[in-house]
C-alpha cells in the first residue's frame, strides 16, 4: 500500500486524452485501503492529550453504481449517477476516556456514503455519510463519533475537466459545505463552509502502482492546493471505467485515504446502444458560442423491436429537451450550444459542457463532450485575464506560450 504520495516515472511519451466515459449500473470496485487517521490528532487540543495512533487503519472499500436518476441541483435538473461506498477499517489506538484515563484498544470504523455524480461531467454535487468510530479496549467500548455529515458545494466539484487533454492544467474554486447531525462524540464540527481553491495537471500516462490486466498504462492526473500540496491524485483506467488507484487528503473528517484497486465487477451492460452521427464537419471541441448543435441519433436493439414514438430526453445545462423516435428508432436532435462558461478555468476554452442522452423508462444513456471556443477577440480577452488571474497563485514565473485559441495551453 503506499503512503499517499504518488511515485511516477519520468516519461517522454504522449499519453491519450481523456474522454467521458459511461459506467454502467452494477459496476463495482472493491480497493484496498489506509486511512491516515493520525492526521487528525491536534497535539495542542486537550480533548486529544495523549492520544497515539501509529499505523493506518486497515480495511477494503466497496464502491457500486447503484443508478441513474434525475436530480435538482441549483435549481436545474441533472442525470445523475447515484454510487454506494462504503468500508470498515481497524487499527490500534490510545485515547483519554473521561474516567478511565489513556486507554489503548482497537479503533473500528464503519464507512458508509452515497455519492451523486453528475453523468454529463463526473462533478460531484453531493454526498452524504454516515460514519460509526468505536474504541473497542479491555473494560469495554469507547463511542468516539456516530453521525451523518452532508457535503454540498457551492458549485459543482469537477475533477475531471473532459475532455482531459495531454498536458491540459485548469483550476477549479468552489465552497464545501459540511453539515454534520448525531453525536459528535470526540470530534469538533468544521465550519459550514470551506472554500476550496484547486489546480489540475494531466502530464504522466505511465505504469500504476497496481497491477491490473488492461491497464499496464494508466493516466495519472493530480490536484493540488494553492500551496501546490498535492491533495488528491488518481491513476484513471478505461478498461475497469474507473481507478485503479487514488489517494484523498479528505475523504472524511479531514482523514487522508490511499485505495488501491483489488477487485472490479462490471455491470451488465445493456443490449440497447445509443448510436450518434454528427455531420462531418461538425468539430465537437471547436464548438462556437450560441451555434446549432445537430446530430442524429438511433436506439440499437438486439432484437430489432421497433421504439417508435417512445421518447429520448436530452440533458444539458441542467435542462431537458424530449425528442420522440421515428419508425427507424431514430430522431434529429437540435439544441443550441448556449454561451454558459464551466467552473473549471484553462487558458484556451470558453468551457466544456457534457450532453446526456437517455432512452425514457429505460436504463439506456449515453454522453458526449463538446468544447465552447469563444469567435470573439474580445470574449478570448476577458477569458485570458480571469485564467491568469485565478491561476496565477498555482504559478511561478511568467507564463509562457500562451496561445487562447488553438492548441492547448500549458503553464
Amino acid at each position: 500500500m503506499g503512503s499517499g504520495l504518488a511515485e511516477v516515472e519520468e516519461i517522454e511519451n504522449i499519453g491519450p486524452n481523456i474522454e467521458i466515459f459511461d459506467m454502467v449500473i452494477g459496476d463495482t470496485w472493491v480497493f484496498n485501503t489506509e486511512l491516515d487517521v493520525a492526521s487528525l490528532i491536534d497535539p495542542t487540543d486537550e480533548t486529544w492529550f495523549g492520544t497515539v495512533i501509529e499505523n493506518p487503519l486497515i480495511g477494503q472499500t466497496t464502491r457500486t453504481v447503484l443508478g441513474i436518476e434525475t436530480m435538482e441541483y441549483k435549481s436545474k435538473n441533472y442525470s445523475v449517477y447515484e454510487i454506494k461506498q462504503e468500508g470498515n477499517y481497524e487499527g490500534i489506538g490510545t485515547f483519554p476516556a473521561p474516567v478511565l484515563g489513556l486507554i489503548t484498544g482497537t479503533m473500528l470504523v464503519d464507512y458508509s456514503a452515497t455519492v451523486w455524480i453528475r453523468i454529463s461531467d463526473h462533478a460531484t454535487l453531493r454526498e452524504v455519510t454516515d460514519i460509526h468510530i468505536d474504541l473497542q479496549h479491555i473494560a469495554g467500548v469507547e463511542l468516539l463519533l456516530d453521525t451523518v455529515i452532508t457535503r454540498e458545494f457551492d458549485t459543482d466539484a469537477e475533477y475531471f475537466d473532459f475532455p482531459t487533454l495531454w498536458g491540459e492544467t485548469w483550476t477549479q474554486t468552489y465552497i464545501q459545505n459540511e453539515s454534520w447531525d448525531g453525536n459528535s462524540g470526540y470530534f469538533t464540527p468544521p465550519g459550514n463552509e470551506k472554500l476550496k481553491e484547486m489546480a489540475y495537471g494531466y502530464n504522466n500516462h505511465s505504469t500504476p502502482p497496481v497491477d491490473w490486466n488492461g491497464c499496464e498504462k494508466s493516466s495519472y492526473v493530480q490536484q493540488t492546493n494553492s500551496e501546490g500540496e498535492i491533495t488528491e491524485y488518481r491513476w484513471y483506467c478505461p478498461s475497469i471505467r474507473g481507478n485503479v488507484a487514488e489517494w484523498d487528503e479528505d475523504i472524511i473528517l479531514g482523514v487522508p485515504a490511499y485505495l488501491e484497486l483489488i477487485s472490479f465487477t462490471p455491470g451488465e451492460t445493456s443490449t440497447s446502444q445509443i448510436e450518434l452521427e454528427f455531420d462531418p464537419l461538425f468539430e465537437s471541441n471547436n464548438v462556437t458560442l450560441n451555434s446549432p448543435i445537430i446530430f442524429n441519433l438511433t436506439i440499437l436493439l438486439e432484437n430489432g423491436s421497433s421504439l417508435e414514438n417512445e421518447i429520448v430526453k436530452v440533458n444539458y445545462l441542467g435542462e431537458y429537451t424530449n425528442w420522440t423516435l421515428n419508425g427507424t428508432n431514430s430522431a434529429t436532435i437540435n439544441i443550441s450550444s448556449n454561451i454558459s462558461k464551466d467552473s473549471t478555468t484553462t487558458l484556451y476554452d470558453w468551457a466544456s459542457h457534457g450532453i446526456v442522452i437517455q432512452l425514457s423508462n429505460h436504463d439506456v444513456f449515453t454522453a458526449f463532450t463538446i468544447t465552447l471556443n469563444s469567435s470573439s477577440i474580445a470574449e478570448g480577452i476577458a477569458l485570458r485575464s480571469e485564467s491568469l488571474e485565478l491561476m496565477s497563485n498555482w504559478v511561478d514565473g511568467s507564463f509562457e506560450l500562451i496561445t487562447i485559441f488553438g492548441e492547448q495551453t500549458r503553464w
